[in-house]
């Protein structure tokens, strides 16, 4: 087996779960995870104020008789740059005037926009290349759906877009003027990430699909969508060496998981957004932006995640905010304020029906992630991550969340006996899980010379809080054992699914002291790649994999691939493929069964022992994407196919076999999972810890179905 220290040795994927993709998928060298990309548990230095960077487009008159004019966008956008450029000291972001550039109407045309993207972000030499500067773009205005041929993604056909102010007229040469699609913008904020950093930010208050417009005060029949845009009036954005030089990224702009941004909508899929003159305003707004500026002032920065202001803001008849991006559980705007602590939960006040309960609290965290009656947690102060106000015990658990209360049902007090009332936005952290399951059993033998930094202690409970792993007393008890030979420390798996594909993983120790994290990060990943409901097992939903044929962004599956010769290389829940530079990969989840489904699907990487999210749901507020059966019809998803960007695998030349996994979870209510995600391996010295980063959701109605499948990918080299 090849040294993960080196960073070779795994499936190499060019993947982009839910994206589109450009003409040509790039692949990367040794690694799923694009080498840019940060772990959200990976907080970021503070940053200073000129560090922070916006585009803030606002369109109310359009040239085309087709729009109707709106009242509001111009000034949502004005609003929104007024946020950014008030101090600290008056609940703004303290952005520098210069860091800003504002496009309002006949400023916002398609070429004016492009141009703008390039110049203020792109080729902004005051953004240092490969940092962490925040980037935001915000856009108020028309959106529209555009027709994209033998698209998968979407059952019409057609795809997103953002209406300039010259669309559906002619420029000044007489050529037609087109919406701007999705998958355009997502190039150049893949581009953008890649150039100058992930830590991007987009914000739009416009309807994107189910008609053009913000509605002003109710609902207006909307006009047609706009006409389909020629391939190749965005072509030049990708073809050549920029093109060829990116890594596996999201190119689909509004993707749940997209890489490059994190998305803030105002509307849902098939939703209008609307704008309306408030009681207590003398201008029209946007009801979304309205809010999200009064929440962005209300609330404290450094202690909120995306998802946690998502579900602060309310939601209207026909308009439901939604949030996407695989950094969805980021502080917001982060690289500019500290984290708060890579397993904090927020806590939400709770109250259950029993008298004999005197306090409760709520944390949406459940039996899924590995909680039980009586794991404890440790309640953080919200101004001081690290002082401890108290602890509370887990009362009755669910699949996504948890009752807690106070240990021995008594009130809560301070130390010195005075009654103690928890801070709004308090914050806990799992301080002893107490199942058995989660803990991981590891040994080692008497001349390991690093068991004292594993274990400091041979007491179980006096662990450092929140440890996921035990000393086990012999190999015959654990679960994996670490000894030393040379210079590299060896973990040898003898129980777990990992079996199946590495019976050990070599890697260089550069400082003993990081040991616990990367025990730590192995019972992570052991646990989850485990993880299904044992006591009542689901059926009817399957996972497939498909070879694909055509270009973009019309692939789809070459029909006789695969053992059965249905295209599906998914026989008995493993796949082979052969190393082919060049084939594209996408994937299937169907659904026979009579319930429809949140799918999320990850990839286990057993050699780093990452974890990364291919696949989820937008937001809880959405409808199951995965559909029940209907008479004949099966329900499916498809994820890498149409103008999505497609998986790519391939070996090193010098490696003959690799192997790894598939892990789909369904439910049939909404899960906060993708902090699942490990995109940082454990021996890494830059992983800090299993990101727990999770916001508020609705109590639950009715107990979900839940369960998950794990389908075996190896790869071999092509054979003579």
């Amino acid at each position: 087996m090849e040294d993960v220290s080196s960073s070779k040795g795994s499936i190499i994927a060019a993947a982009g779960s839910r994206g589109a993709s450009p003409p040509k998928d790039s692949k990367v060298e040794a690694r799923s995870t694009p080498a840019h990309e940060e772990s959200p548990a990976q907080g970021a230095s503070p940053q200073k104020e000129s560090q922070v960077f916006a585009l803030v487009i606002g369109i109310n008159e359009y040239r085309s008789s087709d729009y109707p004019n709106l009242q509001g966008a111009v000034n949502d956008a004005r609003a929104f740059k007024e946020y950014l450029s008030d101090p600290r000291d008056k609940r703004g972001l303290g952005v520098p005037i210069s860091n800003i550039l504002a496009l309002e109407d006949e400023q916002a045309t398609r070429v004016g926009i492009l141009e703008a993207f390039q110049s203020h972000f792109l080729n902004n030499f005051k953004i240092p290349d490969g940092g962490n500067a925040t980037m935001i773009l915000f856009y108020a205005g028309h959106g529209t759906r555009v027709y994209s041929p033998e698209n998968l993604i979407s059952r019409d056909s057609k795809v997103e877009a953002i209406c300039p102010v010259d669309e559906r007229t002619k420029d000044a040469a007489g050529n037609e003027v087109y919406a701007i699609p999705d998958y355009v913008l997502g190039w150049l904020l893949s581009e953008l990430a890649r150039k100058k950093g992930s830590n991007i930010t987009v914000i739009f208050d416009s309807c994107h699909s189910g008609g053009l417009g913000r509605d002003f005060g109710q609902e207006r029949t909307p006009p047609s969508d706009s006409p389909m845009v020629p391939l190749e009036i965005d072509s030049h954005l990708w073809q050549g060496e920029a093109g060829a030089a990116l890594t596996a990224q999201n190119f689909r702009m509004w993707s749940p998981t997209a890489r490059s941004h994190l998305l803030l909508a105002a509307c849902g899929q098939h939703e209008t957004a609307r704008e309306i003159k408030h009681n207590d305003d003398v201008l029209v707004h946007g009801l979304f932006t309205r809010a999200l500026i009064s929440w962005l002032r209300r609330l404290r920065l450094e202690n909120t995640t995306y998802v946690e202001l998502l579900n602060r803001l309310p939601t209207w008849s026909g308009q439901t905010p939604s949030c996407g991006g695989i950094r969805r559980h980021r502080l917001i705007f982060d690289g500019n304020y500290p984290v708060t602590g890579q397993r904090a939960f927020p806590l939400v006040a709770h109250t259950l029906a029993d008298n004999n309960i005197l306090q409760s609290w709520r944390v949406d965290i459940g039996s899924v992630e590995g909680v039980v009656p009586e794991t404890e947690f440790t309640v953080y102060d919200p101004d001081a991550k690290d002082k401890e106000l108290c602890t509370l015990i887990a009362h009755s658990v669910e699949i996504g969340r948890t009752i807690l209360v106070t240990k021995d049902n008594k009130p809560l007090v301070t130390k010195d006996g005075q009654p103690l009332t928890l801070p709004d936005q308090s914050r806990v952290m799992v301080t002893a899980w107490n199942n058995d399951a989660m803990i991981l059993h590891v040994y080692t033998p008497d001349d390991f010379p690093y068991t004292t930094e594993l274990f400091p202690t041979l007491d179980i409970i006096r662990q450092p809080k929140g440890r996921k792993y035990v000393q086990a007393s012999s190999v015959a008890d654990a679960d994996i054992s670490m000894h030393k030979d040379g210079d590299k420390t060896v973990i040898e798996h003898l129980t777990s699914t990992i079996l199946e594909c590495h019976s050990q993983t070599r890697f260089l120790l550069h400082n003993p002291a990081h040991l616990p994290k990367v025990a730590d990060g192995i019972a992570h990943f052991k646990y989850f790649l485990e993880r299904h409901h044992g006591e009542t097992p689901l059926t009817g939903i399957s996972l497939e994999m498909h070879r694909l044929m055509g270009e973009f962004p019309q692939r789809k599956p070459v029909p006789t691939a695969g053992p059965r010769g249905d295209g599906n290389l998914v026989a008995n829940n493993a796949a082979a493929i052969v190393s082919t530079p060049g084939a594209k990969y996408g994937f299937t989840i169907r659904n026979t069964s009579i319930d429809n489904f949140f799918p999320y699907l990850f990839y286990f990487d057993p050699e780093e022992y990452t974890i990364e999210l291919w696949y989820g749901p937008e937001n809880s507020k959405v409808q199951a994407p995965l559909k029940a059966k209907v008479r004949d019809l099966d329900g499916e998803l498809t994820v890498g196919m149409g103008s999505e960007l497609g998986f790519e695998f391939t070996l090193p030349a010098d490696q003959k076999l690799s192997s790894g996994f598939l892990k789909l979870f369904f439910a049939t209510e909404y899960l906060e999972i993708d902090w699942i995600n490990q995109t940082v391996s454990p021996f890494d010295p830059k992983f800090e810890g299993t990101p727990r980063m999770k916001g508020y959701r609705e109590p639950m109605k009715y107990t979900p179905k839940w369960d998950a499948l794990t389908v075996v990918l190896t790869m071999k080299q092509d054979s003579e």
